[in-house]
């Protein structure tokens, strides 16, 4: 098991006593870095509180430990257990040695290591900044002058998180901890609409929308203790979606799955919960992985492939060594915005065929987004979903090696493999069930006779 460690450094590294309050022109503060890897490590020193009663915001310099058997130093600001803002969201630096946070004299605050190799830093030398300041209320880094006038803070650089009283403005976005190395999730302002992506290795997949009503443009999107509300120029809300839980709200949170989360503090449970999310599992982009479908109760099933198909990319093969498959009564809820139009079905699979890089399709006869035919082609098996036959006038197409290929499989049974293993799964736990009733039924009543009996 890995270790795990939290330190409180108050004085330790630092050559002088700062204020809980404040961190000031020349402060500095410095972690060792381990010398050998250890899974789960995380060191902090917290150098601003601001003091509230618990759950408080504090803000820390933090050494964690990284997958890939390695350290990133970072400037962090928590709420309670919950990490709200990190400076290496993008971008992880990986120091040698030593983790030293400063705000040199001239007003610039910098990560560095022993080298010192510079891995982040503010871009504020030279803007008369005094100090580093953590907001009582809001949670805001703010980096300000003599005047206490802000030069800089986190609030116009968001992460996955929106505190309470932060705004994200048109064109802004948050962004998820990454899928892997060149995909994450965005949640983005855009004029006419918030709207959530998939950013999948430099293609993007739209599977969420809040659309104000027609004619009214977004200028920003604010969180507040009902919920995140949505406003035009002028300030006037023209949208919301409100938490459904009576704790007030205190941040929202773009999740690791891509899922919209409102979440307030529990006092009964000692932590945060969401009040709300904004998506069902079988609604989220890749609820099942790459290649996993979502039935209809919640269970996910997947397709009995080989490694390439797994790799979702074709390039390897020429286009008479690949075939498209239906997965009957299965529709995708990723959308992207490159959709053909009068295209026919045949046409559309063609296409995918002679795009190496495209790995499913889907067709649509038009209904619920025009007339004609519409082709939608994606670089991704993903967010496939079970729907009832009949209920979409879309056809789902994947592509798989053709049949008699040495190395990958293809089978017109792929659809009936995928609703046996989720049929298979369902009807287990429907007989578990059952027989755990009739189980439950007949104990119950022998009891019930023998103590009949008994009083007898």
């Amino acid at each position: 098991m890995g270790l795990r460690c939290v330190f409180f450094l108050l004085f330790a590294f630092l050559p002088r006593v700062f204020s809980a309050l404040s961190f000031p022109v020349g402060g500095r503060v410095t972690i060792p870095v381990p010398s050998a890897y250890q899974p789960g490590f995380v060191g902090r020193a917290f150098v601003l509180a601001a003091g509230n009663a618990p759950p408080d915001f504090r803000a820390a310099l933090s050494v964690e430990a990284i997958a890939g058997a390695g350290y990133s130093c970072s400037v962090v600001v928590l709420l309670g257990d919950v990490k709200v803002w990190a400076s290496d969201h993008v971008a992880k630096f990986i120091p040698a040695g030593r983790c030293v946070l400063e705000l040199t004299p001239d007003g610039d605050l910098q990560l560095m290591d022993r080298a010192g190799r510079i891995g982040w830093r503010s871009g504020t030398s030279g803007l008369g900044v005094k100090s580093l300041l953590l907001k009582k209320n809001t949670g805001n880094l703010v980096l300000a002058d003599a005047r206490n006038q802000t030069r800089w803070q986190s609030f116009e650089h968001p992460t996955n998180t929106m505190l309470w009283g932060q705004r994200l403005n048109a064109s802004s976005r948050l962004t998820s901890f990454p899928v892997n190395s060149s995909s994450f999730y965005s949640l983005e302002v855009h004029k006419d609409k918030l709207v959530a992506y998939l950013n999948w290795r430099g293609e993007r997949y739209s599977y969420w929308e809040l659309q104000p009503r027609a004619g009214r443009s977004i200028a920003y999107t604010r969180v507040g203790s009902t919920g995140l509300k949505v406003f035009d120029v002028n300030s006037w809300k023209i949208a919301q979606i409100l938490a459904m839980k009576s704790g007030a709200v205190r941040f929202l949170a773009l999740g690791s799955k891509g899922n919209l989360g409102l979440y307030y503090y529990s006092a009964s449970h000692g932590k945060f919960e969401p009040s709300c999310r904004a998506l069902e599992l079988c609604d989220l982009p890749l609820p099942c992985g790459p290649y996993g479908i979502c039935s209809s109760t919640n269970t996910c099933a997947y397709l009995q492939l080989s490694g390439m198909e797994y790799s979702t990319s074709f390039c390897g093969l020429a286009s008479s060594e690949v075939e498209m498959v239906e997965l009957r009564s299965v529709v995708t809820v990723l959308r992207t915005s490159s959709s053909a139009s009068n295209v026919s079905k045949e046409e559309c699979l063609a296409s995918c065929l002679e795009d190496c890089s495209c790995a499913a399709a889907l067709h649509t006869n038009g209904h619920g987004v025009g007339t004609g035919e519409w082709c939608s082609r994606y670089a991704l098996v993903g967010g496939a979903r079970e729907v009832e036959v009949g209920a979409t006038e879309s056809s789902y197409w994947i592509k798989v090696a053709r049949k008699g290929s040495a190395r990958h499989e293809t089978s017109a049974s792929l659809v009936t493999k995928v609703l046996i293993v989720g049929g298979v799964v369902d009807a287990v736990a429907l007989c578990v069930i059952l027989g755990g009733l009739v189980y439950y039924f007949f104990k119950i009543r022998k009891r019930s006779v023998d103590s009949g009996t008994n009083n007898s």
